[in-house]
């Protein structure tokens, strides 16, 4: 795990939700560009990293999870993101009733999907920085 200087910016926690041979993601179209992103958004005042992590998996992609371990914390765009390896406990995958589903347009997309190990490149994870860390959660049995 690395540990960054200090942000200036916001923080963020960030899910990393796997099984085998696949992580689900958020696929991204907005302003024409197509990305996607782990599951995750800001953390609010009086949260811990961790905690908001399990509020943003419920908003984003409607799965009740337990956090098992921090992987990383980065510095991206000046925002401090921290991400953890999580565990579902209950819930229906699909896109959550949170902030993501009531700014949806034709323009801003969401759509959170698994996508397997060999399509990681093909679908643009961003960060790029986060890659090898999920590469590597997939690539243990």
């Amino acid at each position: 795990m690395s540990v960054p200087e200090p942000s200036t910016g916001r923080e963020r926690a960030v899910g990393v939700l796997t099984r085998p041979g696949e992580v689900l993601l958020m696929l991204r179209r907005k302003a024409g560009r197509a990305y996607a992103t782990l599951p995750g958004g800001g953390i609010e005042a009086g949260e811990t990293p961790a905690q908001a992590c399990v509020r943003e998996m419920l908003e984003e992609v409607n799965l009740v999870v337990t956090v098992e371990e921090e992987l990383a914390v980065l510095e991206t765009l000046g925002s401090r993101e921290h991400y953890f390896r999580v565990a579902a406990v209950s819930g229906e995958m699909r896109l959550g009733d949170g902030p993501e589903g009531v700014r949806q347009s034709d323009e801003n997309r969401y759509d959170p999907q698994w996508v397997p190990l060999e399509r990681l490149d093909a679908v643009n994870l961003l960060p790029e920085t986060i890659r090898p860390a999920v590469r590597g959660l997939l690539e243990t049995p």
